[in-house]
């Protein structure tokens, strides 16, 4: 029997493919800020070396049209700008140099220049106003005589299992870049909203897994960016 002939490459489906390998960039991109953020304990080297091959492969594909080998020069050239950036990263992180706050800074920075969060709705001003008016409450009833002394509590990140404000702004940063990437609506996200919804969480999650604490990762689900819940035993 002789040998299948290889499948011919149309200019639609090089498209298609380019268009894919596009939108993968950019999720390895979003992977690789979350490593530098201190989300994910460990470089996407992996992926990055398979999708690299796969920009080489379409690279070295026989096209006549200029339009599909511009596109694959410009997504060759991307991908190249970007690994640039990550090798200088890792560099420093080698070296010791690397300051993982003026990282955030810079990708918190061009977050806020592409988008700028609604203020928050009156309920959430009621809500922040709560726990001054208990402090009021509180302090009146320490200067009565004879009162014992009220209890200091502790503060959100203090508690057992809840996120530190650090760790949940660097969840914060690294999900509205996902979700910028894959060019999702991200206007009606705000910081508060976001650290309020996973903040709740928290404490159902740790009962129902018998978990000492929780962690979040940015994942990409049919598309779109999600925040998936992670119980940790330790």
């Amino acid at each position: 029997m002789p040998p299948q002939p290889a499948p011919r490459h149309t200019s639609e489906t090089l498209f298609e493919e380019l268009d894919a390998l596009n939108d993968e960039i950019e999720v390895l991109r979003a992977a690789y800020e979350q490593y530098f953020l201190g989300i994910e304990r460990k470089p996407p080297t992996q992926k990055h070396e398979k999708l690299k091959k796969r920009v080489n492969q379409i690279q070295t594909t026989t096209v006549k049209q200029t339009a599909v080998k511009f596109k694959a020069q410009s997504l060759n050239a991307k991908l190249i700008t970007y690994e640039r950036l990550w090798t200088r990263t890792l560099n420093e992180m080698e070296q010791g140099i690397y300051r993982r706050d003026v990282f955030k800074a810079k990708l918190h920075s061009k977050e806020r220049e592409e988008v700028k969060p609604p203020p928050p709705p009156p309920e959430a001003l009621k809500e922040a106003a709560k726990p001054a008016a208990s402090a009021a409450a509180a302090a009146a009833a320490a200067a009565k005589p004879g009162a014992p002394a009220p209890r200091p509590s502790a503060p959100v990140a203090a508690q057992a299992g809840q996120i530190s404000e650090a760790k949940m702004k660097a969840i914060y940063d690294a999900y509205i870049t996902a979700k910028k990437r894959c060019n999702e609506d991200t206007s009606k996200l705000s910081y508060d909203s976001v650290a309020n919804t996973l903040r709740q969480q928290v404490p159902a999650l740790m009962k129902q897994h018998n978990a000492k604490s929780v962690e979040f990762k940015v994942v990409i689900k049919d598309g779109k960016a999600v925040l998936r819940a992670l119980p940790k035993d330790s």
